[in-house]
């Protein structure tokens, strides 16, 4: 479960908070690849994919998209409640 958990974390921080991240993706023109994959830009979406192709088991990659929308959930209530 840890490691489920783990992949879900590292979506969200290769989606969207991890600001070392963010400019290599802005380099690559990241917007541009995600116009046309757009499972790309979104956490739950990429977190199945990324889940399936790492645990093999479509339960498991289920519960990790699942724990990407939670964490992305949790921290854009918490970017809410600070800037409120």
């Amino acid at each position: 479960m840890i490691k489920l958990i783990g992949i879900a974390v590292l979506v969200n921080m290769f989606v969207w908070w991890f600001t070392p991240l963010q400019r290599v993706k802005e380099w690559v023109r990241w917007h541009k690849l995600t116009d046309k994959f757009f499972f790309l830009a979104c956490t739950k979406c990429m977190g199945f994919w990324i889940g399936l192709i790492i645990t093999k088991n479509l339960f498991h990659a289920a519960v990790i998209s699942f724990l990407s929308f939670v964490i992305e959930w949790i921290l854009d209530y918490i970017n809410e409640w600070k800037n409120g």
